[in-house]
């Protein structure tokens, strides 16, 4: 007794999860793409930062960028990892129907 799913069910199965996966995407990509440039923001803030921290005239626009990204980050860091396990979960997926389809 055969019961495997026939290759248009597999197919079906493949364009559905691709288009559901490219719907998500429209609004999973642009929290990535924010968490992202907070980020690399942050990061390259801190630079400036630790360089004056000691001098008593510290600039204002290298601490009010690390403390604007920061925040960002830290807002945004429930909304990222929600984003990356669904595009991960998306992946994994159509790995996996990829594989069965021929």
């Amino acid at each position: 007794m055969d019961l495997r799913q026939p290759e248009t069910w597999q197919r079906h199965q493949l364009a559905t999860t691709e288009r559901m996966q490219a719907d998500i995407s429209r609004y999973t990509r642009p929290v990535i793409s924010a968490m992202g440039i907070s980020s690399l923001s942050y990061l390259m803030t801190w630079g400036p930062l630790v360089a004056f921290w000691g001098v008593n005239n510290m600039p204002w626009l290298p601490l009010l960028a690390t403390a604007l990204s920061a925040c960002i980050v830290t807002l945004t860091a429930p909304a990222f990892a929600l984003a990356v396990g669904i595009e991960g979960y998306f992946m994994r997926r159509l790995r996996a129907l990829e594989t069965v389809a021929p």
